[in-house]
């Protein structure tokens, strides 16, 4: 392949990129100017593999069944947030840059041009841990070099943010010659075959059911209604986990579902969730109600009859419509239109079933995606409800730093559009190390040993995408 940016593309970057020198001038502050061109397609877990060697932070997003997939690299800018109005602070500090920005991009099509990509920690109350450093409150990347795939088709966009007093030369010299870098052949591909690692247990099975027993309880004497408490594992490799090869596996094992990682340095966040938080699109929104597991059976008969006692599970059903109540109320004042079935249905996943409520709407005038994630984070499908009680619970027992896990996780654009995925089914690697997490929803009727053993079909997605087994 030879050079990806077209002549055309590059003579474009270089007055766009003096128009915002301009511009910044007049303001006294940096102008954005993205570009988008389409390109050859690219592979994209490749590109993100061999960027590691290039560049610090990396982010991947993909939904294999949507056909979106989108690579981010290196940063232009990042806005960092903390604590409880961390949404507000990132979505104001993202308007004023794109309200000044100088975009080419084809139309209008979700994940072109230029995004913010990252996520935010479960809880910004929590202490935070050594385990996150580097993943704070709220963090969210504008990259210098983005990959987009949709149905089969490739874009690549150029970020960079012009001053008055910028190098614009050396500026477009170093922008090409990361894009065509990163995009030159490879010889190589990820390692195949399996990797041994040791499982640690953090929370001993005992003491993590005798913490559920403890739960219910509470529950019982009417202190809470639901619960989710969450484990972690370690694992330990004898040579660093292979995340690229990690991001290939999830891909093809579960295409349904989102597959994300962000990357900072040697550490890296990835997971396969099935949960989307929140979609908006031009005033549209989707969301979906998630909660009440069960196994997947190894036939057909069995696995329809488990689907089937899940669907007529009175302590599952009461779960599921405290998460889909907690959306509606959370949704409600925000929605010009919302559309919810009467029903749930299942959502059947590689190695477990859910129940499933799709949610669906027009939002009022103003209101983005941002404005959903503040609104409806943490549901009751990975916090409990009443809120404010289920999470200083979860603080008291849990006993770890959750970080990222459970938190929103997405990207978007200059518009308010995108897209947020709650993270779970994840972990955190760091080298040789990784520390993976699932939670179980507590309410009245859960038994222990169920929870837990629900919890470990909820850990073989990394297990698998980590080690190949």
């Amino acid at each position: 392949m030879g050079t990806i940016l077209s002549p055309a593309v590059k003579s474009d970057l270089r007055a766009m990129l003096r128009d915002g020198a301009q511009r910044a001038k007049r303001q006294g502050q940096p102008t954005l100017v993205s570009i988008t061109d389409e390109i050859e397609a690219l592979d994209a877990i490749d590109l993100y593999e061999r960027a590691g060697l290039k560049v610090s932070d990396r982010f991947f997003w993909s939904h294999p069944d949507e056909g979106l997939t989108i690579v981010g690299l290196g940063i232009t800018q990042a806005l960092d947030a903390v604590e409880e109005s961390r949404f507000r602070q990132v979505g104001t500090a993202w308007r004023l840059l794109s309200d000044r920005a100088i975009v080419e991009a084809p139309g209008r099509l979700p994940g072109l041009g230029p995004l913010f990509f990252g996520g935010f920690a479960f809880d910004p109350q929590h202490p935070h841990s050594d385990l996150w450093q580097g993943y704070p409150d709220g963090r969210m990347v504008l990259p210098s070099v983005m990959l987009t795939l949709r149905d089969g088709t490739a874009w690549l966009t150029c970020n960079v943010m012009a001053g008055p007093d910028s190098d614009l030369d050396a500026e477009i010299a170093a922008t090409v010659a990361l894009y065509e870098e990163l995009a030159a052949p490879t010889l190589t591909r990820y390692r195949a075959g399996r990797v041994r690692a040791d499982l640690h247990e953090l929370q001993p099975a005992d003491a993590w059911q005798a913490r559920i027993r403890t739960t219910t309880r509470d529950i019982a004497e009417s202190k809470l209604e639901k619960v989710v408490l969450a484990r972690t594992v370690r694992l330990q490799a004898s040579e660093p986990f292979d995340t690229a090869q990690a991001l290939e596996r999830l891909s093809s094992h579960y295409p349904d579902c989102f597959i994300f990682a962000v990357a900072r340095g040697e550490r890296c966040f990835l997971g396969a969730t099935p949960e989307r938080m929140a979609k908006v699109n031009d005033g549209q929104f989707s969301a979906m109600g998630l909660a009440g597991s069960a196994r997947r059976g190894t036939t057909p008969a069995e696995d329809n009859a488990l689907g089937a006692q899940l669907l007529n599970s009175a302590k599952d059903q009461h779960e599921h419509m405290v998460v889909v109540q907690a959306l509606l109320d959370g949704l409600g004042d925000l929605c010009e239109t919302l559309h919810v079935p009467p029903s749930p249905t299942l959502l059947k996943l590689k190695n477990v079933q859910h129940l499933h409520t799709p949610l669906s709407g027009t939002l009022r005038q103003g209101v983005t995606l941002l404005d959903v994630v503040e609104r409806l984070h943490p549901t009751p499908a990975v916090g409990g409800h009443p809120r404010d009680v289920a999470l200083a619970l979860i603080r008291e027992r849990e006993g770890f730093d959750r970080g990222w896990y459970a938190g929103p996780i997405g990207w978007i654009d200059g518009r308010g559009n995108g897209e947020m995925a709650v993270a779970i089914r994840s972990g955190l690697v760091h080298q040789n190390e990784a520390f993976l997490f699932a939670g179980c929803g507590i309410v009245a009727g859960s038994d222990p040993e169920r929870e837990y053993a629900e919890s470990c079909a909820k850990l073989r997605p990394m297990l698998l995408a980590l080690t190949g087994e």
